[in-house]
């Protein structure tokens, strides 16, 4: 808590100081990052599926997350550039495409690949929007990633990596979540807002968007649509509503 409330230069021209000893600290992020990887790596080891250090994808999901949580921290330190938060958003989304975690929609890579850094780069920026209230952006989030719980239990291709991701992000939320709830201690910022966007657009890619279905053609398709709306229905409301 001392900590966040510490870091970080703003803006001198900026009229709301956010860190001063005043205000509530905006660094919370921080810890979701910290939880997110002990959790990663606790779990990783008593799965004793060491070799997750080397599975490309694995690494591209811990690389995108790692990205994502850097911007967000820079932003609540320094007030990124617009410009520079988007580009480092799309890159977010790139490296899980050469990592091999990409929408698989219209069944054409360049199609394919640019709705994965829209979608990478909506859901950012859709969960630091929603992220203005008590205790909502944890709650919504929580909420996701209990649905995506509900789906691995039915299967998936990589059980095991998805153990070590969902695990490691429902730590990461519910140990936020003590000093978030109403009335709060303590906000994600941007730096768990980025950190939340990227994991829980990479859950929509792989729970979501490429679930399997035994229907075919257009009908799998909107099915896949369809239940992807209804997993992110409050941020893309929240997004799409917000005047």
């Amino acid at each position: 808590m001392k900590f966040s409330r510490n870091l970080g230069v703003r803006n001198a021209t900026e009229p709301i100081i956010r860190w001063s000893s005043t205000s509530k600290p905006a660094l919370g992020g921080i810890s979701f990052f910290i939880v997110f990887l002990l959790a990663v790596i606790a779990t990783n080891f008593s799965l004793g599926e060491n070799q997750f250090f080397f599975n490309i994808k694995f690494i591209g999901i811990v690389i995108s997350v790692t990205l994502g949580f850097l911007l967000g921290l820079f932003d609540d330190a320094y007030n990124t550039k617009p410009l520079l938060k988007f580009l480092t958003q799309v890159l977010c989304g790139a490296i899980l495409i050469v990592s091999g975690t990409s929408i698989q929609f219209f069944g054409h890579w360049l199609p394919d690949y640019l709705l994965t850094i829209f979608w990478v780069v909506g859901i950012m920026n859709s969960v630091n929007m929603l992220d203005n209230m008590d205790g909502i952006t944890s709650v919504v989030s929580l909420s996701i990633f209990l649905g995506v719980l509900a789906q691995f239990i039915f299967g998936v291709s990589d059980p095991l990596l998805m153990t070590v991701i969902i695990i490691g992000g429902i730590a990461s939320i519910l140990g936020f979540l003590v000093y978030n709830w109403n009335p709060s201690r303590m906000y994600m910022g941007d730096t768990g807002s980025q950190f939340l966007g990227v994991l829980l657009a990479v859950l929509g890619i792989i729970f979501y968007w490429n679930h399997p279905s035994e229907a075919t053609g257009i009908q799998s398709s909107s099915l896949r649509l369809l239940s992807v709306v209804m997993a992110f229905a409050l941020p893309i409301i929240d997004t799409t509503t917000v005047s």
